[in-house]
């Protein structure tokens, strides 16, 4: 079995290695690969291992032996999974590793926002406290979350794991999901009550047809002005120059972006140096932890396909 990696880099750091993958047969391991390049890789591939990195007619055109797509994600939307079951390949992915590590990250944007840790330290550091007239100042406004409302957009495992720790701060919790899923004190309501009602709305749905775009200037003029939008799923989920006009215009009070819609991004990105937007690149995953999970989970995939028993089949 020959197992070709497109995209290593990000998931098999110095902290975690790839060389495990050998005991099932022959590794050519990419840190990054591109598509304009797919002439020049072996053809003789057995196993794809992809992140990020495209997969679909032309691949499968060029690597006639294929036998099995794993990616190394839970969203699968860099896959043409429809071509691949055409052509009678598997595509497997690695559901639920990072709940945590993704709803911990959200946590630790709205604390920043709110509390602005970094921005006090650095001040201490800088000599103002010991400056200072008082025995106490602030730089920023604080914020209490106590007896907020939290809006979750797709109350999945991530979903549900952010609403624990936005309860664990004393906040009420109303979703949307596409059912009711009759939570106790969590209260399912439509988008437009979502949006006039939240205090906090952060999403946490896939990007397809129905959601592309869904944060839009519609839903954005119904938000509190005060209210803060969180979004550490996909970038696509939001309209760009729409939300760029909500920050400028202050109709919503901040923006706390891990994805964006490209990544990574243009130097001039509309939303980049707002200075109601905080953005982080793309870190809500990879915890090493989360990292750990999904480099066992890749093992059980292909171990699994060995013994002709799938798991995490997607098509």
């Amino acid at each position: 079995m020959k197992i070709l990696l497109l995209d290593g880099y990000t998931l098999f750091q110095d902290d975690i290695g790839w060389s495990y993958l050998k005991s099932f047969g022959e590794v050519v391991f990419h840190d990054r690969t591109n598509r304009d390049n797919l002439s020049s890789l072996d053809k003789d591939v057995d196993v794809l291992i992809t992140n990020k990195a495209l997969v679909g007619i032309p691949e499968l055109e060029h690597f006639k032996q294929l036998k099995l797509v794993v990616v190394s994600a839970t969203g699968y939307n860099c896959v043409d999974v429809k071509s691949c079951a055409a052509a009678g390949v598997p595509v497997c992915n690695v559901p639920a590793y990072g709940t945590f590590s993704v709803a911990q990250h959200a946590l630790s944007m709205l604390l920043h926002h709110s509390n602005q840790v970094a921005l006090h330290d650095l001040s201490v550091r800088n000599g103002d406290w010991s400056s200072h007239h008082d025995w106490t100042y602030t730089l920023t406004p604080i914020r209490e979350w106590h007896g907020k409302t939290m809006g979750i957009i797709g109350m999945g495992n991530i979903g549900s794991c952010f609403a624990g720790m936005a309860e664990s701060l004393g906040m009420h919790i109303i979703y949307h999901h596409t059912r009711d899923l009759q939570l106790p004190n969590r209260r399912f309501v439509d988008l437009e009550t979502l949006s006039k009602t939240a205090d906090v709305i952060s999403l946490h749905c896939p990007l397809n047809d129905g959601t592309d775009k869904l944060i839009n200037d519609g839903f954005l003029s119904l938000m509190k002005t005060s209210a803060i939008l969180i979004n550490t799923s996909r970038g696509g989920l939001i309209d760009t120059m729409a939300l760029r006009k909500a920050l400028l215009d202050k109709s919503i009070a901040a923006a706390l972006l891990d994805v964006l819609e490209k990544e990574p991004p243009s130097s001039d990105h509309p939303l980049i140096g707002l200075p109601n937007a905080i953005i982080t690149p793309h870190i809500a995953w990879i915890s090493f932890e989360a990292r750990q999970r999904i480099a066992e989970t890749i093992s059980d995939i292909i171990r699994s396909f060995k013994e002709d028993i799938l798991i995490n089949k997607v098509n």
